[in-house]
């Protein structure tokens, strides 16, 4: 099977944080952990095409980003075949209705409250998602 030069470094895990700070956090957790953390560009809008670009083992994504929330990017990654299985790990500072909670279980997506989480629930987590991407990797 030939070899994807996109893959030939340490797996990605695309990281969708409009906090400085916790982007930051997140990025060295994940590369201490092996992976390669890469950073959305909060003025682009093209969520599919950069994971397409990166094809990263898991998505980390906040829901209040600015100009466009994380659940369109969200609908936006699920809507495309060629992204609709990457693993989406939500890390938000809203708390959440149940319902909202649910649906998130449903869609398959793991949901961690910023403040309430431990920094080794969110590290497992992680690499639970990144983990799971990989049997499914083509």
């Amino acid at each position: 099977m030939p070899k994807n030069p996109l893959n030939a470094g340490p797996r990605a895990i695309l990281i969708v944080e409009d906090s400085t700070d916790f982007s930051n956090l997140l990025k060295f957790i994940v590369e201490e952990d092996g992976f390669a953390g890469i950073q959305f560009p909060l003025n682009s809008d093209d969520i599919v095409g950069w994971a397409k670009q990166h094809r990263p083992a898991a998505v980390l994504m906040d829901l209040a980003l600015g100009r466009k929330g994380g659940m369109e990017f969200i609908e936006q990654l699920r809507a495309d075949p060629d992204t609709s299985s990457i693993p989406i790990v939500v890390i938000s500072g809203r708390d959440l209705p149940m319902k909202e909670v649910i649906q998130f279980q449903l869609m398959g997506i793991k949901y961690l409250r910023k403040g309430r989480v431990e920094m080794e629930e969110i590290r497992e987590t992680i690499k639970n998602a990144a983990g799971s991407a990989a049997g499914k990797k083509k």
